[in-house]
């Protein structure tokens, strides 16, 4: 088992006491770009209306909020990625229905809501890659 963080644009891992640093691919750093640029689109066109409004609502609830805190983590493993992407999706889901019955707010007022701070945590997300990208430019 091995235990690992980042530091700028690499990654430490410590296994069996010895530290070990690998350069995040440039490809790698494209592709989590790319999908954090994807879900900010999607995140904005969440709150249109209209007949495909349902298919990119599912599609925001079940990714939008996940990637928003778990693409902060940089996990490398793409199973564990995609499981604790949805994952927490479903747990901040759960957590917005339970305040829409317990308090009787308006679904929309909280879509708008959850909308707002997963675009502010995805705009984030791009800086701090754009930043990474600089830094490992040689």
């Amino acid at each position: 088992m091995c235990a690992g963080t980042w530091t700028g644009n690499s990654f430490v891992e410590v296994s069996k006491g010895q530290i070990m640093s690998r350069e995040v691919p440039r490809l790698e750093r494209r592709i989590r770009t790319a999908v954090t640029r994807g879900l900010l689109l999607i995140d904005g066109v969440a709150l249109l209306h209209g007949p495909i409004r349902f298919v990119v609502s599912l599609v925001f609830s079940v990714v939008v909020p996940g990637w928003s805190i778990v693409g902060f983590a940089r996990i490398r493993d793409l199973a564990w990625l995609v499981a604790l992407t949805i994952a927490t999706s479903f747990a901040l889901e759960i957590i917005i229905g339970e305040i829409v019955l317990s308090s009787w707010w308006h679904l929309q007022i909280l879509e708008v809501i959850l909308a707002v701070v997963c675009g502010a945590l995805l705009v984030e997300q791009l800086r701090r890659q754009g930043d990474e990208a600089k830094v490992a430019a040689p």
